[in-house]
């Protein structure tokens, strides 16, 4: 698991004091890691499931504010270079379908009125790109990145780096809905690509589809 040989870390401890998403990084002493937990990335199952759950000594702006407060106003660039730190990103398209699911939104509307449902503060950050926890400035920070669709071999290369044994995933929180390929439209594939350009540049995605659904879209596509 080699670095990306890109990784720079210079500036990387203002960027954690001013990141829009505090409750997203979470860090553990012994061994020195910090995982990068955007939301609707099964960061649940991995946080309280994968890690918490095997290890002491993990802390949070959640659940310990005073310890990460500490840690997070007198850390600096050179021991961040310490810390392994790793990530999980996921098509910014199947994403956005999921985050509409868990809040229940209807998700056209959602993806058309984002600016006014983002107003709520627990929304936005739900949806925020996710390269905020793998990039500063289109220069990856992180060692490792994970995928969401290929989460427990990802994870179990994790595991392996930080000492844990190998051990199924129990995925929480999931939103039950079905491939997000048939919730869109041209518009609503435009808006996020406009949206999360960075992540789709950065981390290589790209919409797809599945079976019925690519078809289903590809023809009502072709009849604009």
């Amino acid at each position: 698991m080699d670095p990306d040989p890109r990784r720079n870390r210079e500036g990387l401890a203002d960027f954690f004091r001013l990141h829009p998403h505090p409750g997203g990084i979470i860090v553990c002493e012994e061994p020195k890691f910090i995982y990068m937990k955007p939301s609707k990335t099964a960061g649940t199952s991995i946080l309280r499931h994968g890690l918490q759950n095997r290890l002491e000594g993990i802390f949070h702006h959640k659940d310990h504010p005073e310890r990460f407060a500490e840690w997070i106003g007198s850390i600096t660039d050179e021991e961040l270079e310490e810390y392994f730190i790793f990530s999980v990103v996921r098509n910014p398209w199947d994403r956005l379908v999921s985050i509409a699911s868990y809040f229940d939104f209807p998700f056209k509307e959602f993806v058309r009125r984002l600016d006014a449902y983002w107003e709520d503060e627990i929304v936005r950050v739900h949806s925020l790109p996710l390269h905020l926890y793998t990039h500063q400035e289109g220069v990856p920070f992180v060692d490792f990145i994970c995928r969401f669709e290929s989460l427990q071999a990802d994870m179990n290369l994790v595991f392996d780096r930080i000492g844990l044994g190998r051990e199924p995933l129990a995925f929480v929180n999931r939103s039950r809905h079905r491939h997000y390929s048939v919730y869109y439209g041209r518009e609503e594939v435009e808006v996020v690509e406009s949206l999360y350009a960075q992540d789709i540049e950065y981390h290589g995605y790209m919409f797809e589809g599945r079976e019925r659904g690519w078809k289903g879209l590809m023809g009502r596509l072709r009849r604009r």
